[in-house]
């Protein structure tokens, strides 16, 4: 009875403890993930603060982190803007932008392995622009864009080549892992954006999609191949991407169709 009693009061001493420790930190963690979530909001729409209160010292170092990560990449897109190598519309890199990337991971990709390109059509957006005005195909431009921006890794390129077509540099990823990045990406993009005026538009998009290769000469080769995919994609019913498998020499037959 003695044991028994002693083992009770050590829990309930636990218990006690535990509670006043979770009533305590409570609002700490509510007031730094409203930080967390007020650094992302600042972030998206193009300005980060010096500092974010933090309440928590557990929590310090990795905001402190993500904090300096964010202002770094605002540096970076500032850079872009200031090289001209920023598309005003989207705030993605431009054509000059994804060539000269392209060009950078071709003359490394014997040391560090093949990186991919897949090429991206949306559907019907000369419709959307026409039915509804210019207004409405800049807001589908941005939308799309920031769709891709959120489910693209940070390590890949993302870029606007012009009007609607859209291109991914898979950095250092052979086809079979690009593959599974576009499968991924049909399924994590939104089936629809919001346009002005109450609008809501279908999202749908084509691809062609391949990869270096050793054979390769210039960079322009496997951008070639992957807009004959695209091509063969447009030809089969859009909505879907096709794959040009640089060791066959022709396209897969496989497709990757949207969920």
């Amino acid at each position: 009875v003695y044991y028994l009693a002693v083992i009770l009061v050590g829990f309930a001493a636990i218990f006690i403890v535990l509670f006043r420790l979770y009533r305590h930190t409570r609002p700490a963690v509510r007031h730094d993930i409203h930080s967390l979530i007020r650094m992302f909001r600042d972030l998206r729409e193009g300005s980060v603060r010096v500092d974010y209160p933090m309440a928590l010292r557990e929590f310090s170092e990795i905001f402190d982190y993500l904090r300096a990560r964010a202002q770094k990449l605002m540096k970076e897109k500032e850079k872009l803007k200031d090289m001209g190598l920023m598309d005003h519309l989207s705030q993605l890199g431009n054509r000059r932008h994804f060539e000269a990337r392209l060009k950078e991971l071709f003359d490394a990709s014997r040391a560090n392995g093949p990186s991919s390109v897949l090429i991206i059509d949306m559907d019907h957006f000369k419709q959307a622009n026409d039915k509804h005005g210019h207004d409405a195909g800049d807001a589908l431009i941005v939308g799309f864009a920031n769709a891709l921006r959120k489910v693209v890794r940070q390590t890949d390129v993302l870029a606007r080549l012009g009007g609607d077509e859209f291109c991914i540099i898979y950095t250092y990823a052979s086809l079979d892992k690009a593959r599974a990045l576009a499968e991924r990406l049909r399924k994590q993009l939104p089936r629809e954006i919001p346009l002005p005026k109450g609008v809501i538009h279908q999202l749908r998009w084509t691809g062609g999609l391949s990869a270096m290769h050793d054979k390769d000469t210039k960079p322009d080769d496997v951008l070639w191949r992957a807009d004959q995919a695209l091509l063969q994609a447009k030809e089969t019913g859009r909505n879907n991407t096709k794959i040009y498998d640089p060791e066959t020499g022709a396209p897969v037959k496989k497709q990757i169709m949207t969920s």
